[in-house]
């Protein structure tokens, strides 16, 4: 949703030139945003499923039962691959930094 949102943002400075739009023009263009990206989704629904693209159902082998789990949940996309250890990294570095950027309690001493 947020990707989505975003990508609205960008592509709106993007197609006018950075000029401030009115609330109405604002109002028309997310219209027109929403109607193209719905007229997108009803083409690729009546499209259906690439020739060469596979279903779940065709990557089951014959000889492997349902409940396996030699390889259902291993990504073979090294892009995605890539993007997930990112991500972890990040969530990584993002949470060292909140837990070491608390003030530390030193020892008052008292007179």
């Amino acid at each position: 949703m947020a990707a989505r949102i975003a990508a609205r943002y960008v592509a709106r400075r993007l197609s006018t030139g950075g000029k401030v739009l009115s609330e109405e023009e604002k109002a028309a263009e997310n219209v027109y945003i929403k109607k193209m990206e719905k007229e997108k989704l009803e083409k690729l629904a009546h499209k259906g499923p690439k020739p060469g693209e596979q279903t779940p159902a065709a990557d089951v082998k014959p000889g492997t039962p349902p409940g396996s789990s030699t390889a259902a949940g291993v990504s073979s996309d090294e892009t995605r691959n890539y993007a997930v250890l990112a991500g972890t990294v990040a969530a990584a570095c993002g949470l060292g930094w909140y837990f070491s950027s608390k003030p530390k309690k030193s020892a008052e001493v008292a007179d």
